[in-house]
């Protein structure tokens, strides 16, 4: 099972609370690339050049992570990859959504001053208008996450996956 969707949506709870109840292992793909890279995506994305270090090793720790057993937790960007998108053929992915309010509440932004929030909100809108198409054409499910919790998102994950 692979969970896809922007930062913010809750891949990484939701996916913990998955891989405890299927007791499988949680595969987090942005952890194995900044352990590789031994820098934050925040840190990463603050160059030209550390947003392509970042997305190749993105892009292979997202392969490699795909032909491992487990609930996969890919990054945000991940899905912008050919290779990524044909790995995931056949897998059950999961698209997480959350409206953009929602995103930056959830990452702590609303209490930035509100010209910066407008900025912040306007880039992560076009953003997620940008990789919509991708989430669209590799997800098997679709789940919009503003109005339920963790727990209820992974529980409509495995009635879903029950009924398979």
């Amino acid at each position: 099972m692979v969970l896809v969707g922007a930062p913010g949506v809750g891949k990484s709870t939701v996916g913990a609370l998955l891989a405890a109840e299927l007791q499988l292992p949680l595969v987090e793909v942005d952890e194995r690339v900044e352990a590789e890279l031994r820098l934050s995506a925040e840190e990463a994305y603050a160059t030209p050049e550390g947003t392509a270090r970042y997305r190749e090793a993105e892009e292979r720790h997202s392969v490699l992570a795909l032909a491992e057993p487990g609930v996969v937790v890919l990054g945000g960007s991940a899905v912008e990859s050919d290779a990524v998108r044909s790995a995931l053929a056949g897998l059950k992915v999961v698209w997480l959504e959350a409206s953009v309010v929602a995103i930056t509440r959830r990452l702590g932004m609303n209490s930035l001053g509100l010209e910066t929030l407008i900025a912040i909100r306007n880039r992560l809108d076009a953003m997620l208008q940008e990789r919509a198409i991708w989430y669209r054409d590799v997800a098997t499910m679709r789940l919009a996450t503003d109005r339920l919790d963790a727990a209820d998102v992974a529980r409509t994950i495995l009635i879903d996956e029950e009924h398979v």
